[in-house]
């Protein structure tokens, strides 16, 4: 099953990711099931933006809380690689295990080719595997953005 991510939520990510360039941004997705519904951008508080990102607990707690409010929850985090492909790096993985958080979708937009920016998904488990998910849009049929 893909996971869907309509145009304009893509559109808001990636518009993140080349405005914070050439520090990483990060945010998350807010919906239901494996379906994305608007991205909620957090502030990366990593001492070294350019190479990693570090979401604010309390940033985090009030966006999850606010996605309960309306009965909906954080389906994915994202964030960019400026200078990486959209794969997650290892330490992506480390704290996605550390942190507990094995549920939601990593959405990664990588900036390599600014003109051209990549985004894929992934699912990173509590085993530390990471394993690639197709990304639907909408429209009349879904379609495969990457993979």
């Amino acid at each position: 099953m893909p996971f869907l991510i309509p145009k304009t939520v893509l559109a808001s990510i990636i518009s993140h990711a080349l405005e914070s360039d050439p520090e990483e941004c990060c945010g998350v997705l807010i919906g239901a099931d494996d379906n994305a519904e608007e991205a909620r951008r957090i502030q990366n508080a990593h001492p070294e933006p350019i190479r990693r990102y570090e979401m604010p607990p309390m940033d985090l707690m009030r966006a999850e809380s606010e996605a309960e409010a309306k009965g909906r929850k954080i389906v994915a985090i994202y964030h960019s690689h400026t200078h990486t492909q959209a794969y997650p790096s290892q330490t992506d993985v480390s704290n996605a295990v550390q942190s507990w958080w094995t549920e939601p979708y990593y959405v990664l937009v990588s900036l390599v080719e600014k003109t051209r920016p990549i985004v894929r998904a992934f699912r990173i488990s509590e085993d530390a595997t990471v394993t690639e998910v197709t990304i639907a849009t909408d429209g009349d049929a879904y379609v495969e953005v990457t993979r």
